[in-house]
Order: C-alpha cells, then structure tokens, then sequence
C-alpha cells in the first residue's frame, strides 16, 4: 500500500513538473490555476521544486488549482499509455 501511495505520489510530482517546466496550455493553466497557491504555500521555494511544495500541500490547494493539476495528471497519463 505504501509502495503505491509512494509512486502515485512520484507519478503526480514528475507530471506536475514536466507540466510547470514545459511551456504550452497546459502548464500555462496550471501556472495561472495555481499562482496564489504557489504564492501561498510554496513561495520560500526554489521554482524546481514548486511541483513537489504542491504535492505535499495537495489538500491545501484551491479546488482549481488541484482539479487542474489532476486533469494535466491524467491527460500525462492517457498519453503514456
């Protein structure tokens, strides 16, 4: 059960990031859906590590920002498969 939660949470920190490093519609959406979120939990942070800072305050981000970074998890996903 770990084992899992410990790679759903990778899964979710590799997809964030790519997503936040990349430009393009996707990380622009998150880049706007999660701007005062970052500013608000993640701003004593170096920009690389944003993407985890999110991860670890997923229950504490806006339901935008988390509905956001979910579906650009999922569109990552779907096209990996």
């Amino acid at each position: 059960m770990m084992k899992s939660l410990v790679a759903a949470g990778l899964v979710f920190t590799f997809a964030t990031g790519a997503a936040l490093a990349q430009s393009g519609p996707q990380s622009e959406d998150i880049r706007a859906a999660c701007k005062s979120d970052v500013e608000r939990l993640c701003s004593d942070v170096e920009p690389i590590e944003v993407p985890m800072c999110l991860e670890e305050h997923i229950d504490e981000v806006s339901a935008g920002c988390k509905e956001t970074v979910q579906s650009v998890r999922q569109q990552d996903q779907d096209s990996h498969d």
